[in-house]
C-alpha cells in the first residue's frame, strides 16, 4: 500500500468522524453568516447612520473589541457588517479548529488510538497529515459557503471580492491555528495542555491584534487576527493577508510535522511534570484529584473573565457613544427595556452575555468525569475505596464552585474599570451577577444527567448552550419571539438593574437543578464505567 493510499484512506476516515460535528459547525456559521447579510441592510435606513456607525465604532474600546474601522468616504451596510462581524466569526472558526485537530491528534494518541495505526504499514506522519489536511478543507468549505452567503444575498456594497475576502480571511484565521494546534499537540503529552496552550495562543493574538489596531503598531500585523482584519473586506480587498495567513499556517504545519518524526508516541517535547513522590492527603480524596484535574483550566477562565469584564467596564464611560445612531447596538443593549437608561440595560445584557461564557468551563468541568471514563482512568480510582457518590459529586461541587467565583470576577472586572464614571455600583453589579446563579446550575445539572445516564451523548448540551447564546446574544437583533427565549435556562432570570427583583423564577431554577443533578447521581450509581 502506496503512502498516498494511506493518507487518502485516513483522511476520508476523518471526514468520515467528522460528519456530524463538522457539519454542525459549517451549518450554524454559514447560516448566522447569512442571516447578518439579511439583515444588516435594515439596520441602517440612511447614510448618516452609517457615519454615525463609524463614528461609534471609531472609538479607542471599539477597535480594541472588534479591529479597525475602514471605508468611511463609501461606507456601505456590507463594510459595516465585515467591521462589526468578521472578528466573532474568526474566533468561532478558531475554536472550532482547535477542538478538530486536537480530538484527531494527542487526543487520539491518549486513548491508545494512534498506537493501533502506526502497528500498520504506515507511514508516521499519516494522522497528522491527514488531520491538517482535513481542517484545511473544512475551513475551506467554510470560507467558500460564506462568501457565497454575502454575495448572494442582496446586501448594499457587497461584491463577488468582497464576500471571498470576508469568507477567506475567517477561514484561513482559522487554518493557522488548526496548525498551531497541531504544534501544541507535538509539543505537550496531554490533550489539555493541548488545547489550553492553543486557546493562550488564541488570547495573546487577540490582545496584540486589540492593541496593535488602537495604536497603529506592527502588533497587529503580528497577529494573525490582526492580520486576518488587514483585508479591508467590501472595500480594499486586499487577499495579500489572506495568502500570508496560508504560509503562515502552512509553515507552522511544517515545524509540527517535523517535530513529530522526533518525538515518541505518546509523549510531547515537553513532558507532563512530574509529581511529588508521595501524595498529599488532599491529593488522596476524590476531591482532592479531581481539583488536581480542574485547576489548571479554572485559574485559565478565572483570568480570561476578569479580562473579559474589565474590557467592557471600560465601555460604560463611552455607551451614550457607542448606541448613538448604531441601531443594531441600541437594539441589542435595550432589549425589551427601552424605557431604562443606557447604563442599566448595557449592564444587564452584560451579565446576560457573560453567564453565557461563564457555562462554557463549567459545562467543560464536568465532562471532564466522562473524559476521564473513556481514557481509561477512572477505572483504577473507583477500583479503590473512593465511593462512585464522591468521585461524581466532586466534580459537581468543583462547577458549582467555578460558577460563583467566576461570576464575582466578572463583576469585580466591570467595576474596576467602570467606577470612575460614577455610574455603576459593586453591589448592583455583584447582584446582576449573581441572579444568574441558578440557570448556570441548570447548565450544570443538564451536564450531570447526560454524564449520569447517556455519556455517549454527553456533548448534546452544547446544542443547548448553542441555542441559548443565539437567543441572548442575536435574538434582540432579529427580534426573535420573547417565548423562544424564555425556553432558556436563562431567559427567565430578572435582568437587574432594569427589571425588578422576582425570587421565583430563580428559585425553581435552583430546584430543577436539584433535581437534575439527584437524577444523574443516581444513573451514574447505576451504570458502570465507562459505559
Amino acid at each position: 500500500m502506496t503512502m498516498a493510499a494511506n493518507f487518502g484512506r485516513y483522511f476520508l476516515f476523518i471526514l468520515r468522524r467528522e460528519k456530524i460535528m463538522s457539519s454542525v459547525w459549517i451549518v450554524s456559521l454559514v447560516f448566522f453568516s447569512a442571516l447578518l447579510a439579511a439583515v444588516y441592510p435594515g439596520l441602517f435606513p440612511s447614510e448618516a447612520a452609517l457615519q454615525s456607525m463609524a463614528v461609534t465604532m471609531n472609538t479607542p474600546a471599539m477597535v480594541a473589541l472588534m479591529g479597525p474601522v475602514y471605508g468611511l468616504e463609501e461606507l456601505t451596510p456590507a463594510i459595516a457588517m465585515a467591521q462589526e462581524c468578521l472578528i466573532w466569526f474568526a474566533l468561532a472558526v478558531i475554536i472550532m479548529n482547535i477542538f478538530f485537530i486536537s480530538r484527531h491528534t494527542r487526543l487520539d494518541e491518549e486513548r491508545g488510538r494512534f498506537e493501533m495505526l502506526v502497528s500498520l504499514p504506515v507511514g508516521r506522519l499519516t494522522n497528522s497529515v491527514s488531520a491538517i489536511a482535513s481542517a484545511f478543507l473544512i475551513n475551506l468549505i467554510i470560507a467558500v459557503l460564506i462568501a457565497l452567503s454575502c454575495i448572494v444575498i442582496p446586501m448594499d456594497g457587497s461584491t463577488a471580492a468582497g464576500g471571498l475576502a470576508y469568507g477567506l480571511s475567517v477561514g484561513m484565521q482559522g487554518f493557522v491555528f488548526a496548525a498551531v494546534a497541531l504544534l501544541a499537540a507535538q509539543l505537550f503529552s496531554t490533550g489539555r495542555s493541548c488545547v489550553g496552550v492553543s486557546f493562550a495562543v488564541m488570547g495573546v493574538s487577540y490582545v496584540m491584534r486589540a492593541q496593535g489596531d488602537v495604536a497603529g503598531s506592527v502588533l497587529s500585523v503580528l497577529s494573525p487576527m490582526g492580520w486576518g482584519l488587514q483585508v479591508e473586506a467590501f472595500y480594499g480587498n486586499d487577499f495579500g493577508p489572506v495568502i500570508g495567513l496560508f504560509i503562515e499556517g502552512v509553515i507552522i504545519a511544517a515545524i509540527a510535522l517535523i517535530i513529530n518524526l522526533r518525538r515518541d508516541i505518546g509523549m510531547g517535547v515537553f513532558p507532563a511534570r512530574k509529581g511529588r513522590a508521595r501524595a498529599s492527603r488532599f491529593l488522596l480524596s476524590p476531591f482532592g484529584l479531581a481539583w488536581r484535574l480542574s485547576r489548571g483550566s479554572f485559574l485559565a477562565w478565572a483570568a480570561g473573565i476578569l479580562m473579559i469584564g474589565l474590557t467592557y467596564g471600560a465601555v460604560v464611560g463611552e455607551l451614550e457613544r457607542f448606541v448613538e445612531g448604531n441601531d443594531i447596538m441600541k437594539r441589542m443593549v435595550e432589549g425589551g427595556n427601552a424605557a431604562a437608561s443606557l447604563v442599566d440595560a448595557f449592564i444587564a445584557m452584560l451579565n446576560n452575555i457573560m453567564s453565557i461564557l461563564i457555562a462554557i468551563p463549567l459545562v467543560n468541568t464536568v465532562h471532564r468525569l466522562v473524559a476521564e471514563e473513556k481514557r481509561g482512568r477512572m477505572e483504577p480510582v473507583l477500583a479503590t475505596a473512593a465511593p462512585r457518590h464522591r468521585m461524581f459529586g466532586s466534580y459537581i461541587i468543583i462547577a458549582l464552585m467555578e460558577s460563583v467565583v467566576f461570576s464575582v470576577l466578572g463583576a469585580i472586572g466591570l467595576y474596576l474599570t467602570s467606577a470612575s464614571t460614577g455610574l455603576v455600583t459593586l453591589e448592583v453589579l455583584m447582584k446582576a451577577a449573581l441572579f444568574y446563579l441558578p440557570a448556570l446550575f441548570v447548565m450544570i445539572a443538564l451536564s450531570a444527567l447526560l454524564a449520569g445516564w447517556v455519556p455517549r451523548f454527553s456533548a448534546a448540551i452544547w446544542a443547548v448552550f448553542a441555542y441559548s447564546f443565539l437567543m441572548l446574544y442575536f435574538g434582540r437583533i432579529l427580534d426573535a419571539p420573547e417565548y423562544m427565549v424564555k425556553i432558556t435556562p436563562f431567559g427567565h432570570i430578572p435582568q437587574i438593574p432594569v427589571q425588578e427583583i422576582s425570587v421565583m423564577p430563580p428559585a425553581i431554577l435552583c430546584i430543577l437543578a436539584i433535581i437534575l443533578i439527584a437524577a444523574g447521581f443516581l444513573g451514574y450509581q447505576r451504570r458502570d464505567s465507562g459505559r
